[in-house]
């Protein structure tokens, strides 16, 4: 809970106003056109809603992800070869935004000059990512279509600004962390031929330990 609070305080702040003045404000300017056809009863349960339960009840779904999300990642860190992730050069973590907007930390390391970070997606929870963050501005609209297909065939997600590759770990059991060196190895290789334009990653020291 303190690195959820630590790392998303104003955000959570922010969107509560957002939200409580939004449904208030609309249920509000209902009121202006038909007070006369609601209960102050109803009025003051609405108001409640709109102020109190509904922000609260969307920021409860948002933070409830953010642990969902926290707790899969542990589970696959906690197993071979993910938990010696450390023995490749995972030994640094950043800030990344989920799908939620919700801010956490990732493990990231470097392989062959190229900075990868390690994440999940929480709907598919058991499919890890390993990111190599960079620019590819040089390739045209065909171009860059056309080797998104290719890569796509190897698991591998080609963005305008990232190299993902994508390993189920239900399906691809791995024997050693030597074997997923070797992937990452390659995605670097991938990456270089691309004549990519690396996007640093800043490290931070988090407070706890947890990832």
């Amino acid at each position: 809970m303190n690195e959820l609070l630590e790392l998303n305080k104003r955000f959570l702040i922010k969107n509560y106003l957002w939200i409580s003045g939004i449904l208030t404000s609309g249920f509000s300017i209902y009121l202006f056109f038909f007070f006369s056809e609601v209960s102050i009863k109803w009025i003051l349960i609405i108001y409640s809603i709109t102020l109190i339960f509904a922000p609260l009840f969307v920021l409860f779904a948002w933070i409830s992800d953010w642990f969902l999300k926290r707790k899969h990642k542990k589970r696959i860190l906690s197993k071979r070869p993910y938990s010696e992730l450390d023995k490749i050069g995972f030994t640094k973590r950043a800030i990344k935004t989920n799908h939620n907007s919700l801010k956490d930390y990732v493990l990231f390391g470097e392989i062959n000059g190229c900075q990868i970070t390690f994440d999940i997606y929480v709907r598919t929870p058991k499919i890890v990512e390993f990111r190599i963050y960079g620019l590819t501005e040089h390739l045209n609209s065909k171009e860059y279509i056309q080797k998104a297909k290719e890569y796509d065939y190897s698991n591998i997600d080609f963005s305008g600004y990232s190299f993902t590759k994508r390993i189920d770990t239900r399906k691809e059991k791995l024997n050693s962390i030597q074997e997923l060196e070797k992937i990452l190895t390659e995605l670097t290789h991938i990456v270089k031929k691309e004549k990519y334009e690396p996007i640093p990653i800043t490290e931070i020291k988090p407070v706890g330990n947890n990832v």
